[in-house]
């Protein structure tokens, strides 16, 4: 299956837009539900609304393991993608999801980590070279080479019902973790463990701005990494919450003496900016010298960060980024959120209401992760469409079969 596939490049010192045709059979092909192997939720354009599709994936790979979904967790940089938000080199037909619990259905003859029944994590990497600068130490979530690394795009993402994947990506489960609360772990949660593993130290200052779907995991494993959060928020409203995660102050950022006394008296030793916001001079100044900022929120392409360059300078400021996590990162994301009880707050759905979910993802009401619950309300939905279809067909059977009586030919009318 080639398809028309676009990226830049610049000439002349002018961006510019190049095509190229490009085979993606290896991530299956649209086809129709008699013909497919995977149901999933998916997009055939940019800003559509989500609807069926299904796809018929190839044969399993020999390191590779076909897993069937149990819970599927949604980023908000699902709505992103799906609205070219971070550009438009996307491909469509598009299915996002890259937070992923499942059971292992079936596994390649070189894939002998897990078991056909046990259940597994998987998060928003799929593959990398293994050989890069970045790799060899352990970075692999900064590959270089591999052109395919994220989950989804091209690939087809965790609004399925199955995914086939390399094994080497998987994650044991841990067996107290919740798994109906555990997909957004593999990505919120580890989002911000990983650079807090990094930079933090106990007992410092540590602000987090947004109190959302990153900024509430930020809350709870910054304090039990024993750092003393100062939760950063719009919204006054937050403050009782924020507290319950972890919180030992709370500031809200539109109150200009709160945020004056931050910069003032109790500056902070570490950030780390959950929130999608452009601006964030004022934010900035709460930091000491010498002290780190950490940007986790992505906004827009077209909304680079705005702040005092001055600042920054004159007062050693660390401005960095942080993707993710490793693989090794992301495995003890899972086992301290498990040890130390470091849930998300989730909002659950069914099969059906995955659009529903999404809306709502959409429009930044979910408090503070939606989870869908695919594959028991997927299998429901299969078993009441086969006992619908199986008493469509006894009933017509019934209606066209002659009755006993009619058999016998003693009620027949005569043939006279």
């Amino acid at each position: 299956m080639c398809i028309r596939d676009r990226y830049q490049r610049r000439v002349h010192g002018d961006l510019i837009w190049i095509q190229v045709m490009t085979d993606y059979s290896f991530r299956g092909v649209l086809c129709s539900k008699a013909e497919s192997n995977v149901a999933c939720w998916g997009v055939t354009k940019a800003k559509e609304e989500l609807k069926r599709l299904y796809f018929k994936l190839p044969a399993l790979a020999e390191d590779e393991v076909r897993i069937k979904l149990l819970h599927a967790g949604m980023c908000h940089s699902d709505c992103f993608k799906i609205d070219e938000e971070w550009g438009p080199n996307v491909l469509f037909p598009l299915v996002p999801g890259h937070e992923i619990i499942a059971e292992v259905e079936k596994c390649g003859s070189k894939a002998t980590n897990f078991k056909p029944g046990e259940h597994v994590a998987f998060g928003v990497f799929r593959d990398c070279c293994e050989h890069c600068e970045f790799c060899r130490k352990g970075d692999d979530q900064l590959c270089e080479r591999c052109a395919h690394k994220f989950t989804y795009d091209p690939h087809l993402g965790g609004y399925s019902s199955h995914m086939q994947v390399k094994e080497g990506f998987l994650f044991h489960m841990p067996k107290t973790l919740p798994e109906s609360k555990a997909a957004p772990i593999l990505c919120a949660g580890a989002t911000v463990f990983s650079p807090l593993k990094r930079w933090g130290i106990p007992g410092a200052r540590c602000g987090v701005i947004g109190l959302g779907g990153l900024g509430h995991m930020a809350v709870q494993i910054a304090n039990k990494m024993g750092m003393k959060v100062v939760a950063i928020s719009t919204s006054p409203a937050k403050e009782k919450e924020a507290k319950t995660f972890g919180a030992k102050d709370f500031v809200c950022s539109k109150n200009e003496e709160q945020m004056k006394y931050l910069m003032q008296k109790e500056k902070l030793d570490i950030i780390i900016n959950t929130a999608y916001v452009q601006d964030i001079t004022n934010y900035l100044y709460t930091l000491k010298a010498g002290g780190r900022f950490i940007q986790v929120g992505l906004p827009e392409v077209t909304k680079p960060l705005i702040f005092n360059a001055l600042d920054l300078v004159c007062n050693q400021k660390i401005l960095t980024g942080s993707v993710v996590g490793s693989r090794k990162e992301v495995e003890d994301t899972l086992d301290f959120c498990d040890k130390f009880e470091c849930l998300p707050v989730c909002e659950n759905y069914s099969w059906a209401e995955l659009p529903k979910a999404y809306k709502r993802l959409h429009d930044g009401l979910p408090r503070y992760r939606c989870v869908v619950d695919v594959a028991a309300t997927f299998d429901n939905l299969q078993i009441k469409h086969y006992i619908g279809q199986s008493m469509c067909i006894i009933a017509c059977l019934l209606y066209t079969s002659p009755s006993p009586r009619d058999q016998r030919g003693s009620r027949m009318p005569s043939s006279a």
